[in-house]
């Protein structure tokens, strides 16, 4: 599928994931990218959102319990964390199953997803100890 027609709205779009290097959700590209364009609408993000996903930009973030995320495609395999007070999503470099997973006789992985979950660095130093 070709680019969709270059604006202003999605050149912010876009930046917002050249600069922010984690799954973001549609209201967090939408708070992040009227920083650019300040009447940038909501469906705006959305529309552009499902573009750049066919367009194989952008892939989808799936993960159990929250509203999807969309990160950059192409990324090499890696987990995510999910912070409980803020609500955001990170990236985790490696893999937890690479070096300790015995599967029974016959098995074959084709793929998995991993999410661990608690506080981001910022959230963790705000929680009373």
């Amino acid at each position: 599928m070709p680019r969709q027609r270059k604006t202003k709205q999605r050149d912010a779009i876009e930046a917002v994931f050249e600069s922010n290097h984690r799954p973001l959700s549609p209201n967090e590209v939408h708070d992040l990218a009227r920083r650019e364009v300040e009447n940038l609408g909501i469906a705006t993000v959305y529309r552009a959102l499902n573009d750049m996903v066919e367009e194989k930009l952008l892939r989808s973030v799936e993960l159990p319990g929250l509203a999807p995320r969309y990160e950059k495609a192409g990324l090499k395999h890696h987990h995510h964390f999910h912070c409980n007070a803020c609500d955001k999503v990170f990236d985790l470099d490696g893999c937890l199953l690479k070096n300790d997973l015995k599967l029974p006789e016959g098995f074959n992985v084709t793929g998995h997803d991993i999410t661990l979950s608690g506080t981001c660095p910022r959230c963790g130093e705000e929680t009373p100890a």
